[in-house]
């Protein structure tokens, strides 16, 4: 059976330098001043308890800002509820650059809580009216800290989907949802050129296969509609694929494989993943092969996905090496941040 590799350990990332905000002893000056404006206004950490205050809810408001946890995905049974997911929110790097969960806009009939990122210029232009059926409130102060925004001097593989180091000639293929990707330089790069002469020698290759877990790659034969009774049945046609020069990757060798394990298998894409589908993939440097998803992932990821990950990673992916290459326990991928 394919092994269960251990969980992905990063390098750890310090904690921010800075001390976590403290209660202050009176009002911030943004809540004097909304208060002599006559804008919302602001709770602060010198509230004892500002999701039980009523003062902090604005009835038929809708407060506008960058979206860090979805509505959709975050239904509570009350205002005060919504207020302390904001208040209890742990900012990441991940999402809007790690900033803070300021705003949070309650639906009292579906229960959808929505935690935003609202600057404080934006404050004074919300959507008001009778009409309007949210219940808005505002936290300037108090605030978790973000423990991931101050990144290590150095680290190996992606910490977010668009700051990777990596040593693959031809970088991080998800960066930018593969925008970036140059079929010209895999076709040129080292690893390329390596496995095409392995395959025309008829090289046996080093295959490892791993249980939940979904390996990234570049496709070299489409997986949707290409089914395959078993994993070993993917891993033989992987083994078995000759590049046929048809589509942007047809003149990779498959080195990387991914095979739904399911019924379905979710993915964070567009498409449909039944059970069965096999993908067939090439990777620079295959050994410390880019994961996509493989448990334990990162809080931020689960919030944003808890429904889709509640079976957890039900792919089975695997590689194909050179005979003696270490098999390392690979890196994060951008799309592990998806």
């Amino acid at each position: 059976p394919p092994k269960k590799r251990s969980p992905l350990a990063p390098e750890p990332l310090p904690r921010a330098a800075s001390a976590p905000p403290t209660a202050r002893a009176t009002r911030s000056a943004a809540s004097e001043s909304a208060a002599a404006t006559g804008a919302p206004r602001v709770s602060t950490a010198a509230d004892a308890d500002v999701c039980a205050n009523a003062s902090t809810y604005l009835e038929h408001t809708e407060f506008w800002g960058g979206l860090l946890v979805s509505g959709e995905q975050n239904a509570q049974r009350s205002a005060a509820e919504c207020c302390r997911t904001c208040r209890d929110y742990e900012p990441t790097i991940e999402l809007q650059e790690g900033r803070p969960c300021t705003t949070f806009v309650f639906h009292p009939t579906n229960g959808a809580c929505w935690l935003k990122h609202t600057s404080r210029q934006h404050l004074a232009q919300p959507g008001r009216g009778p009409a309007v059926p949210w219940t808005s409130g505002v936290l300037l102060d108090g605030h978790r800290r973000c423990d991931d925004c101050v990144l290590p001097a150095t680290y190996t593989g992606c910490v977010s989907k668009a700051l990777c180091n990596t040593s693959r000639e031809c970088g991080s293929p998800a960066i930018d949802g593969y925008a970036r990707i140059d079929p010209k330089c895999l076709e040129r790069s080292a690893d390329a050129r390596r496995y095409l002469e392995l395959v025309r020698a008829g090289v046996r290759l080093d295959a490892h296969a791993e249980e939940g877990a979904d390996f990234d790659g570049l496709g070299v034969r489409w997986g949707i509609g290409h089914k395959k009774s078993n994993w070993s049945a993917c891993e033989a046609a992987c083994i078995a694929h000759r590049p046929s020069g048809a589509g942007p990757f047809g003149s990779l060798p498959c080195n990387v494989w991914t095979w739904c394990g399911n019924g379905s298998c979710w993915e964070p894409d567009a498409h449909s993943h039944s059970f069965g589908d096999c993908w067939l993939k090439f990777s620079e440097r295959p050994e410390a092969v880019e994961v996509n998803m493989r448990m334990p992932m990162s809080k931020a990821y689960m919030r944003r996905h808890r429904r889709e990950m509640a079976g957890g990673v039900t792919w089975v992916s695997g590689v194909l090496l050179a005979p003696g290459t270490l098999m390392t326990n690979g890196t994060w991928g951008p799309r592990a941040f998806w």
